[in-house]
């Protein structure tokens, strides 16, 4: 089982106990295996974390646009439906929701759609 596969259940969990600070967790371990997955560096934790802030948040849709759009792709699926899923998702709130659908494809890519 490959390092970027993560139990779902487990993240969605922890991230709610801790009032979203392990989500911070995940999205940088998500861009981790993401870029491997791209076989570049286009995901940083800092920039993502830096325009977040400055932004009050509105980067982390796009962000999570980004991403959608690149796991698709990378999946070999059209990326249009989870790019609108990924911004309507993220803009009523729901940003753990999309990082769940976000890790679950990262999942089926390192070989365990189980989790």
């Amino acid at each position: 089982m490959s390092e970027h596969v993560r139990n779902i259940a487990v993240d969605i969990v922890l991230t709610v106990i801790t009032c979203g600070l392990y989500n911070l967790y995940w999205q940088a371990k998500q861009m981790t295996a993401l870029n491997e997955i791209l076989n570049e560096d286009k995901y940083s934790f800092l920039t993502w974390c830096a325009l977040t802030l400055i932004t009050c948040g509105l980067y982390h849709i796009y962000h999570e646009y980004r991403v959608s759009s690149d796991l698709a792709e990378a999946l070999g699926r059209d990326p249009g439906s989870d790019k609108v899923i990924a911004v309507v998702l993220s803009l009523f709130g729901l940003s753990i929701v999309v990082d769940a659908i976000q890790q679950s494809q990262i999942n089926e890519h390192f070989g365990d759609s189980a989790l």
